[in-house]
């Protein structure tokens, strides 16, 4: 493979991975994004309110600058000027982003200016700004776990597939299935251990590691919680022939992010309890090389859940990623420096690490007690206990094909359209009956009898 070939293949999957932020066509906008992120986060580390409203003020000009790109981006004719894919560094984009800016300036100065003495309090830029970009910087930590769902799922269900074609109906299967299960017991248990091993000398003895050791051992009551919890979802399915490797798989990964949360969790806790009342420059310029790279991260799973519509395309949608991480980054920024009527919450970026590593903990201890059990049932791996009314309308059709395959009724009488009347005398919702397909491309089905069991227990 020549240069040129492999250049050609990794810009093809930096755009697919990336939304085009590295493209020619927007790659002048990114750098315009790194830098401005890189001067917010270096702004930040002058922790007085005055820097807090210039950092609420530049970020809102930034992010409103690249939300009405997004929409000019719409507009056919003004590709040329906002995009050119054989340069990089075109004028022409420059000069768009510097007029954007302009007009972004000019709309938002007078709400600072006048918007601190409105009749209605919460209206003012000092109270509904920091709230705002507070809750996205939270509620996007918060809601990733049902978007790292999928990938899980298609991960999980390819393991589960890939037992099933080789194996077939065999006991050397369900000796698979119950292999992982114990591994997926053991690979928490070992690698937080390993953890508690590692962490435990560098607490000072005392209050520090008795803090330490208290909560490791909520660590360990979650990890009991949720090994409980998949042990009786095995034995579930085993009740009915449907034990899979799908649960032990998904319980893997799940762990892994829960590992990965508790493990910022404890370095939050240790550099908190080993505060130094001197400044630490070198480890604030990291915590704004990890802030910029996280953001990365956020805009790139961000772009992956804003679906093509009539409102993005692939050429504005960085501008939207773009606007939505910069607040994203700003909020956490703004919770230390303080801003407008809200003084500094947190004193570091440790104890805003603290305590989102612990709401995302919990979150995600929520989401798989639900969703463990969810998955299994939508896969036909337990007894159904709910339906929703799509469900309910595809069990109904299978119904009445079973019912002509064995001459028990007269398809010609009770055709499609019977059914449709039927269905909306119910207030069933009436959907085109299509085979279940993702991007696991699965096609095969270890139980087939099991998905429209109903466990009237």
């Amino acid at each position: 493979m020549s240069m040129k070939e492999f250049g050609n293949k990794l810009q093809t999957k930096l755009d697919k991975y990336f939304h085009k932020i590295f493209n020619n066509s927007h790659f002048l906008y990114t750098i315009i994004f790194l830098l401005s992120s890189l001067l917010i986060s270096l702004l930040s580390l002058i922790r007085t309110v005055t820097v807090g409203d210039l950092i609420l003020f530049l970020s809102t000009v930034i992010s409103f600058t690249f939300i009405l790109l997004m929409f000019e981006a719409l507009i056919p004719k003004l590709n040329k000027y906002l995009f050119s894919p054989e340069k990089k560094l075109d004028k022409w984009k420059l000069i768009s982003f510097t007029i954007n800016f302009f007009i972004s300036f000019l709309i938002i100065i007078p709400y600072f200016l006048l918007g601190a003495d409105l009749p209605i309090d919460f209206l003012e830029w000092d109270v509904i700004l920091p709230a705002l970009f507070i809750i996205i910087f939270f509620g996007w930590n918060l809601v990733q776990i049902f978007f790292l769902r999928k990938g899980f799922d298609v991960f999980s269900e390819k393991v589960n597939k890939k037992i099933n074609s080789k194996y077939g109906s065999s006991k050397k299967k369900e000796l698979l299935f119950f292999l992982f299960l114990i591994i997926a017991l053991i690979v928490p248990i070992l690698i937080e251990l390993g953890t508690f091993l590692g962490f435990l000398p560098e607490f000072a003895p005392g209050g520090a590691r008795t803090l330490f050791i208290a909560s490791s051992l909520v660590v360990l009551i979650i990890l009991i919680i949720t090994s409980w919890r998949l042990i009786t979802l095995y034995h579930r399915s085993k009740k009915i022939n449907s034990t899979n490797s799908f649960s032990s798989m998904f319980y893997i990964l799940i762990w892994i992010l829960l590992w990965f949360r508790s493990l910022s969790f404890f370095n939050a806790l240790l550099n908190i309890t080993q505060a130094s009342t001197e400044p630490d420059i070198t480890s604030g310029l990291i915590d704004i090389l990890l802030l910029v790279f996280t953001a990365i991260m956020v805009l790139r799973g961000l772009g992956e859940k804003v679906y093509d519509s009539f409102l993005f395309n692939s050429n504005n949608m960085p501008f939207f990623l773009f606007a939505f991480t910069v607040l994203y980054i700003e909020g956490q920024i703004i919770m230390i420096t303080g801003a407008g009527s809200l003084t500094g919450i947190f004193a570091n970026r440790n104890q805003v690490n603290l305590i989102n590593n612990f709401l995302i903990i919990i979150i995600t201890l929520i989401f798989y007690w639900w969703y463990s059990e969810y998955s299994l049932e939508q896969r036909g791996f337990l007894l159904r206990k709910r339906f929703h009314s799509e469900d309910i309308s595809a069990i109904l059709y299978d119904f009445k094909e079973f019912l002509v395959k064995n001459d028990a009724l007269d398809g010609n009488k009770i055709g499609d359209d019977k059914m449709n009347e039927f269905l909306r005398t119910k207030n069933i919702e009436i959907q085109e009956i299509e085979p279940i397909e993702d991007e696991s491309e699965i096609d095969e089905d270890p139980n087939p009898n099991s998905n429209n069991k109903i466990n009237n227990n």
